[in-house]
Order: structure tokens, then sequence, then C-alpha cells
């Protein structure tokens, strides 16, 4: 009968992991699913978010991108404009300057032409010529 005794302590104990895994492990294991399966459906959720966010970051360089070439369209007669009056400011300039040399270098040889051998007449002939 001793072999009686171990099977019926072999069932006892059959029975004792029964009871220990259905009240114990089991309900543990079906947290661990349930928290794996949400923690799933958040990754999943987290990828498209992610997707989304790069499509959107595309479009906005885009449109960045768009609105930069625009504005360059635009401001560039603005610019060619500023340049060419920069261009006719600067020439008017020398040439004002030139125009300036010309009436001095008139006053001068008329100052010189008085004094010389021209008298008067000189002296009136290069004031006229200084504001013709």
């Amino acid at each position: 009968m001793p072999e009686v005794t171990s099977m019926q302590e072999a069932f006892k104990k059959v029975g004792e992991h029964d009871v220990a895994i259905n009240q114990n492990i089991l309900p543990r294991i079906e947290v661990l699913e349930k928290e794996h399966l949400d923690f799933k459906q958040e990754m999943t959720s987290f990828k498209a978010e992610m997707t989304n966010l790069q499509k959107g970051q595309k479009d906005v360089e885009v449109t960045v991108m768009k609105d930069g070439k625009e504005t360059r369209d635009l401001l560039k007669p603005f610019a060619e404009h500023a340049l060419k009056q920069m261009e006719f400011d600067a020439k008017a300039k020398q040439e004002i300057a030139i125009k300036k040399l010309d009436n001095k270098d008139k006053a001068t040889v008329a100052l010189y032409g008085a004094l010389g051998s021209g008298g008067l007449v000189t002296v009136i002939a290069g004031f006229l010529a200084l504001f013709k």
C-alpha cells in the first residue's frame, strides 16, 4: 500500500498546484496579457501619430520652401530697382562732381586770364561761364 499513499500524495500535490495555478498564476498571466495588448495598441497608435507628424513636417517644409520662392520672386524686382537706383545715384554724383570741377576750372582760367592779359572782359566771361 505504500504506492497508494504516494499516489494520493501526488494527486494531492497536483491538486495544490492546480489551485495555486488557478488562484495565483493564471490571474497574473491574464493581467500581463491585457497589459501587453494595451501596450501593442498604444504602440500602434504612437506609430500612426509619428507617421502623421512626419508627413505634416514634410508638408510644412514644402510650404516654407514655396513661400520662400514666392517671396524671392516678389522681392527680386524691388532689389533690381534698388540696385539700379543706387547705380543711377552714384553716376549722378559723379557727373555733378565732374561739372563742379569744370566750373571751378572755368573760374580758374577766367581768374588767370584777368590777371594775365584779358582784363575785365575775361573776368565777366568767367563769371558768366560759372552761372551757365
